[in-house]
């Protein structure tokens, strides 16, 4: 796991937005559950 994929409820919205233009949708996928997907704004 990339040291960036932290517990989102630890993130800042600036470092939210850091993993989703540095990660793939597929990686985020792999590492995040369906309601940290949506928290993020990530869709099916």
């Amino acid at each position: 796991m990339c040291h960036c994929f932290s517990d989102l409820t630890e993130m800042s919205d600036e470092e939210r937005a850091e993993v989703l233009e540095e990660h793939s949708t597929e990686e985020l996928r792999a590492e995040y559950s369906a309601e940290d997907l949506e928290t993020l704004g990530v869709t099916a």
